[in-house]
């Protein structure tokens, strides 16, 4: 049985011992547990998930599975008041301070060129760049049926449209495909939608990996949003095998001599990485 949730609270897999904040309303089914509070919000949440899935840690698959029961039976340890009641309070406090930091520690880690000497989009010359002289490594993702997920803590990247790809977290090693600090784009499912990972993951047959030794981090990011137009041309039941990823264009930023300009992107990607940091640090002084 499936129904809608209103979001801002906390699912529990009983199957798979799993814990999420749910921001937005959703569906879910009768294995999902969800647990709201008039108190409840995102740094809340992000306070009071290590602890849920820390004690999640001891339910197995095998007969002793996360019931209903046992999960209102858990206790996890909380800050509190005075009056011995979780103190949300300092809960929300801590974890917007550690967002903070982390923010900031971005921030001042992005080399941010002098706005006005970056040029606009529009102030830019275009070229279209065939994907295979962009990068030196494209090779497809290996299939890995979801029966043969093991536990683990790498993430596998499939054709999903959302969380940069991740629909899951294995412990697999053998017959897997690996990569790290490139981009993926989904060669079916939602075709064309492309995202980059600076982390080591595993890649399914639903995705095929880009990658060259001369692109950094904004250099991806810039080159991941224009791949993502490709999704427009392809359809659920069209996909892109590995000739047409090496044939397909792409529109770029070129340089006098008709080259990408890779400064340019990296230059332009930074300042738009600052800009949302920017704008992500001014709500916590509101």
């Amino acid at each position: 049985n499936y129904g809608t949730d209103a979001g801002n609270c906390i699912t529990v897999g009983l199957d798979t011992q799993t814990a999420f904040y749910q921001p937005k309303e959703f569906y879910t089914g009768q294995n999902i547990q969800i647990l709201t509070n008039d108190r409840l919000n995102v740094h809340v949440a992000n306070f009071l998930l290590p602890l849920i899935k820390n004690t999640l840690s001891i339910f197995s698959w095998g007969g002793n599975g996360a019931t209903l029961t046992r999960l209102r039976r858990s206790k996890i340890l909380l800050p509190v008041t005075d009056d011995g009641t979780p103190d949300f309070a300092f809960m929300e406090s801590y974890v917007r301070s550690l967002e903070e930091k982390i923010l900031r520690r971005y921030l001042e880690r992005v080399s941010i060129p002098n706005a006005a000497q970056v040029p606009t989009l529009g102030e830019k010359v275009w070229r279209e760049f065939c994907i295979g002289d962009l990068f030196d490594s494209i090779q497809r993702g290996k299939r890995l049926k979801t029966a043969d997920h093991l536990t683990g803590k790498k993430p596998y990247v499939s054709s999903s449209a959302q969380n940069n790809g991740v629909d899951n977290f294995v412990g697999n090693s053998e017959n897997v495909r690996t990569f790290e600090d490139c981009l993926t784009i989904a060669n079916s499912g939602s075709v064309g939608k492309s995202f980059y990972h600076p982390y080591e993951f595993v890649a399914s047959d639903h995705v095929t990996s880009l990658a060259s030794e001369k692109l950094n981090r904004w250099h991806y990011l810039f080159i991941a949003a224009q791949l993502n137009k490709l999704g427009e041309q392809y359809s659920f039941n069209r996909e892109i095998n590995d000739v047409r990823i090496r044939r397909e264009k792409i529109l770029l930023p070129a340089t006098d001599d008709g080259k990408p300009d890779f400064d340019f992107m990296e230059a332009f990607a930074k300042n738009k990485f600052a800009e949302i940091l920017r704008r992500v640090l001014d709500r916590f002084s509101d």
